[in-house]
């Protein structure tokens, strides 16, 4: 009776113990599906930025060469300085769009980019050259760091999708309002004559650009 009594403990301990494992299993099956369509709804994620990874890398490396660029206390030089660099991400990013997009009118606007923005980075470099800098007061310098943190915070809450052409023309809306916001410090604070001459058609051009950008997403929602 013992033996038999012992052989039935054996059984029902075995039962259990797979049981629960197959209960575990079933959990974590379970939590794994669950998992994965929490990610595949969630905004921003690694499927949803397939695609714009140069866009996003692009973007980076201008904010990264803005931050760490080195201040001379002439705000002339120092603007000039800062919007090459800042020119430079809008024309990676355009040169991005002409690769992997898929629209010709936000391809065509990237093309106009690329051919307005290299001109007027020569220009800046030019002036460089040809200018010894003034110590000013550097308190002026704060603006255009604060516009550069501002685009860097836009664009990071900025929702990506799978659309590399709604994407550009989201990521060149915050590009160029932070540029227009340099460029009106620059007239407002420069003493060079050209600077501030490029500063204002920077601030003409771009405005227009940013309508024309809101108008194409408006009607490619």
């Amino acid at each position: 009776m013992k033996f038999i009594f012992k052989i039935l403990t054996l059984v029902i301990t075995v039962s259990s113990f797979v049981a629960c494992n197959d209960s575990k299993k079933e959990t974590a099956k379970t939590e794994t599906v669950t998992d994965a369509r929490k990610a595949d709804s969630m905004p921003g994620n690694i499927n949803e930025m397939k695609g714009d990874e140069g866009m996003m890398t692009s973007m980076n490396t201008m904010m990264n060469k803005m931050s760490g660029m080195k201040m001379t206390g002439d705000f002339d030089m120092d603007f000039a300085t800062m919007m090459i660099d800042h020119h430079q991400g809008a024309i990676d990013m355009s040169e991005e769009e002409l690769k992997t997009g898929r629209d010709a009118a936000m391809k065509s606007m990237a093309q106009n980019i690329i051919t307005a923005q290299k001109e007027e980075q020569n220009r800046l470099r030019g002036i460089l050259k040809n200018v010894k800098p003034m110590t000013m007061d550097m308190g002026k310098h704060e603006e255009l760091f604060v516009e550069t943190k501002a685009m860097a915070n836009d664009m990071k809450t900025m929702q990506m999708t799978k659309n590399t052409d709604q994407n550009f023309a989201r990521m060149m809306i915050f590009h160029h309002e932070s540029a227009i916001k340099m460029a009106k410090a620059e007239t407002s604070h420069g003493m060079n004559a050209d600077l501030k001459g490029i500063a204002k058609k920077m601030i003409a051009d771009q405005t227009k650009e940013i309508e024309e950008f809101k108008k194409w997403l408006s009607a490619n929602k």
